[in-house]
């Protein structure tokens, strides 16, 4: 997981209200099919704009639509990827106006090999865990997992969520043991941590009484309206981060500070539920201290839905949210050459974060993607 490196601040201002919305999102990755998994939207893209919007700002935003034959009410963000020159001038308006960006990038498949490593491999035991070299060999075995493992280790993974099978989960440890003991991974000594990591994790799994075994070995869930159990959510995880980055950006002072979630008839219970989790925790030990993101809260910001439609900062964000997507998509794994306008506000976006103050743009993703954008990879824990 690494923050891409900053030049220069498009965070001149403080602004009180901030719009958030999304691309990509599938939601609970344990219920992707085994024959799609993936392979499609393998990216997720959460993007927060901090700004102020006034009548003037409304008014250059509709003169820009029509300048650009853009006339539905509603900018969408594939509208948006066809049009780079709308998108480079929309980045304008928001420079001249201080506003702030914070942008989380999710490959769903790191995603989900990162929760085998918090859950599996080694789990959380205590302090130790949450320390520097811990997270850089963590992020080290994760990466040879999602690059050099077969799919079918996430797609065990992810039956055992589905199935909460004692036997099941068990049989996973020996699956990783034997996948590390069988491969040639580039870097020496990595498949034996995996090995000797995962051993001991079994170990303890077989201590426990069977049903706290196989609680203790899967995500953590949330519940749904409808009372169906979430395991892995890319969009909260984003949130929350993106929550802690505005913290940072802030210095802690959010109290009067409004977030404008685009409307979440699913995930809107389980985003306002998490939220009040991570202001109240206080355990010092376990949060981990990282160089663009703030998990300590000294106050609350408030978090309200609106609908994109009636919204030009959901719109905008939205057409963030799925820039970044689609172009890290077609950058990556798209079959196209990518044009040099797009490649222009990719660039734009990732060099105008200020990492110490939390804004720009954070890829979560193994260090060989973030390198194949062009992006040098930088540790993001303090």
């Amino acid at each position: 997981m690494d923050q891409t490196a900053a030049q220069s601040d498009w965070s001149t201002s403080r602004p009180a209200t901030y719009y958030i919305d999304e691309s990509g999102n599938t939601g609970d990755l344990t219920t992707a099919k085994i024959e799609t998994y993936g392979k499609e939207q393998r990216m997720f893209t959460l993007a927060a704009v901090g700004c102020d919007l006034n009548q003037p700002f409304k008014d250059r935003f509709e003169a820009l639509k029509a300048a650009h034959r853009i006339q539905s009410a509603e900018v969408k963000s594939k509208q948006a990827y066809e049009r780079p020159q709308f998108v480079s001038a929309l980045l304008d308006m928001l420079d001249e106006r201080g506003c702030p960006i914070f942008i989380e990038a999710v490959d769903k498949h790191y995603f989900v090999i990162a929760n085998i490593m918090d859950r599996i491999v080694v789990p959380y035991v205590g302090v130790c865990d949450v320390q520097p070299r811990t997270l850089w060999m963590k992020g080290v075995m994760a990466d040879h997992m999602a690059i050099h493992g077969p799919p079918e280790l996430a797609q065990a993974f992810i039956a055992c969520c589905q199935s909460r099978d004692y036997v099941e989960v068990r049989d996973f440890y020996k699956q990783i043991i034997r996948w590390a003991q069988t491969c040639r991974l580039p870097t020496e000594g990595v498949a034996d941590a995996f090995v000797r990591f995962t051993r001991d994790s079994l170990k303890d799994f077989r201590k426990l009484p069977k049903a706290r075994a196989v609680e203790r070995a899967l995500p953590i869930p949330d519940t749904s309206p409808k009372g169906k159990l979430l395991w892995v959510l890319p969009n909260l995880t984003s949130f929350t981060h993106i929550y802690a980055r505005i913290n940072r950006f802030l210095e802690k002072q959010v109290s009067g500070v409004t977030l404008f979630h685009d409307e979440q008839l699913q995930f809107g219970d389980i985003l306002l539920q998490n939220k009040i989790v991570m202001e109240a925790f206080t355990n010092e030990d376990v949060i981990t201290a990282l160089k663009t993101a703030d998990f300590e809260f000294c106050a609350s910001a408030q978090l309200e839905f609106l609908s994109s439609h009636d919204s030009i900062g959901i719109q905008i964000a939205d057409v963030l949210a799925g820039f970044v997507a689609r172009y890290i998509q077609d950058a990556v794994w798209g079959e196209i050459a990518m044009d040099a306008s797009r490649m222009s506000i990719f660039s734009r976006l990732v060099t105008a974060g200020v990492r110490e103050r939390g804004t720009g743009v954070n890829i979560v993703a193994p260090e060989s993607l973030v390198r194949l954008l062009g992006i040098t990879p930088r540790a993001n824990y303090s």
